[in-house]
């Protein structure tokens, strides 16, 4: 197993789709849906990358990935936006992420990015 991936997403089928991927290349995967157990769960566990939909019910996507970006043990860990918003480029910079993917994204990318960032094969599941 390698490293671990936290997920916030809080529509199902999308979040389950991205837990599968993640397990299927190898990555143990924590799936939540809202803000205030992905910051307990961040406090707990050594995560190597954050999957973070911006549209969450609650805090919402962009406070998320700012209190991991501006928090002195969360900083390094990386953040990639996940969301069908058109302005994603410019919700990066705003909020600090590391990268984002546009939903619908093809999974060949998706796993690309991932490993980019979480340090995996780059051609394992496509």
């Amino acid at each position: 197993m390698r490293e671990k991936i936290l997920v916030i997403e809080d529509e199902p089928i999308i979040g389950e789709m991205m837990c599968i991927l993640l397990e299927m290349e190898g990555y143990k995967v924590i799936s939540l849906s809202d803000t205030g157990m992905a910051r307990k769960k961040l406090e707990s566990n050594e995560v190597a990358l954050v999957m973070l939909d911006l549209n969450l019910t609650g805090e919402g996507g962009h406070s998320m990935c700012r209190y991991i970006k501006s928090h002195a043990d969360l900083k390094h860990v990386p953040v990639i936006l996940v969301s069908a918003n058109t302005d994603l480029a410019q919700i990066k910079e705003d909020c600090g992420a590391d990268d984002y993917i546009a939903k619908p994204f093809e999974l060949s990318d998706f796993v690309k990015k991932v490993n980019r960032f979480a340090g995996g094969s780059q051609h394992r599941l496509i």
